[in-house]
């Protein structure tokens, strides 16, 4: 079996970033349509498979990548053992990162939202194998760097991978232009709102504030928010805080009380209602899990993914 640091990390809903290489999965998940809130690359390597995407079916066979936006409903199905890649982001945690690299932004920012692009692409031989190639290279990476540099490094990997995206699997210069301007435009009215949130979450909330800062009326900010992301931003900097909170949780020794506290929860009932409403674990079984899953990781398998 190879290296894989994700094998410490529970399911991706408790954290900001994924990866999975070259992964047999030979009993199929207790099928049901379901969402994630980042954005899922799979790749099929060997087996094969079905997808539902925007009530679409696709076949799924070796050399098939697919891509599935956050929050959008998908079902997929298995006939056979098959041997995947799995690379789950969460765009809150790229978007900061691209900024320098304006053309990358706009092609995640499509991915991230348009629906006039196919989503399941057959790649040739010569893709699989740099495609391969890459993923191998990210694995590798991750699994050798220390700990606490592999968000870091995950993030200059990512980079590169929405980089080979663009220029050797997809082409977004066919998109009419007006469309593509009025997307651009609003997702980066959406990254000025994000990269507020991302500053201020572990404040106190006010939607006055927000406006105020970013020049944008409310009641726009809460509409085109809920349009692109399919949550309300109260509810988005809750799970935003509780991100960080599986962080703490995770990674430290500081009091349940003081991870809660840090994470933007100044009430520690609060916090714990809100941490076991979305993870159905309390924060010490989640502390306790996470520990179990860092000394046993074999035992943390990613067998509840897609």
């Amino acid at each position: 079996m190879n290296r894989n640091f994700t094998q410490s990390h529970l399911i991706f809903d408790h954290n900001l970033y994924f990866f999975s290489y070259k992964t047999w999965m030979r009993r199929c998940p207790d099928e049901y349509y379901h969402a994630h809130e980042g954005m899922e690359f799979l790749y099929i390597h060997e087996g094969e498979g079905r997808i539902i995407l925007n009530d679409r079916l696709f076949l799924l066979k070796p050399r098939t990548l697919v891509y599935i936006q956050p929050y959008q409903v998908h079902l997929t199905r298995f006939e056979s053992p098959r041997l995947r890649s799995v690379l789950k982001i969460n765009l809150s945690l790229l978007y900061p990162y691209i900024r320098m690299y304006p053309s990358i932004e706009s092609f995640v920012a499509y991915l991230e939202k348009s629906r006039a692009g196919e989503q399941v692409v057959q790649l040739s031989p010569e893709q699989d194998g740099e495609f391969t190639a890459l993923l191998g290279s990210i694995d590798h990476t991750l699994s050798i760097v220390p700990a606490l540099e592999r968000k870091e490094q995950f993030l200059i990997y990512g980079t590169q991978f929405m980089s080979y995206l663009k220029t050797r699997l997809f082409d977004i210069r066919r998109l009419p232009g007006e469309d593509c301007k009025a997307q651009n435009r609003q997702s980066h009215h959406m990254e000025k709102i994000k990269a507020w949130i991302e500053q201020h979450y572990k404040e106190h909330y006010s939607l006055e504030k927000l406006s105020t800062d970013i020049h944008l009326s409310g009641s726009y900010l809460s509409n085109l928010f809920r349009s692109f992301a399919g949550v309300t931003i109260t509810e988005y900097i809750t799970r935003r805080r509780l991100d960080e909170a599986c962080l703490l949780l995770a990674h430290t020794s500081i009091s349940i009380d003081q991870a809660g506290k840090q994470s933007g929860f100044p009430n520690p009932a609060y916090f714990c209602r809100c941490f076991k409403k979305r993870y159905l674990l309390t924060p010490q079984q989640y502390r306790t899990a996470a520990a179990a899953s860092k000394r046993y990781p074999e035992s943390s398998g990613n067998a509840g993914s897609d």
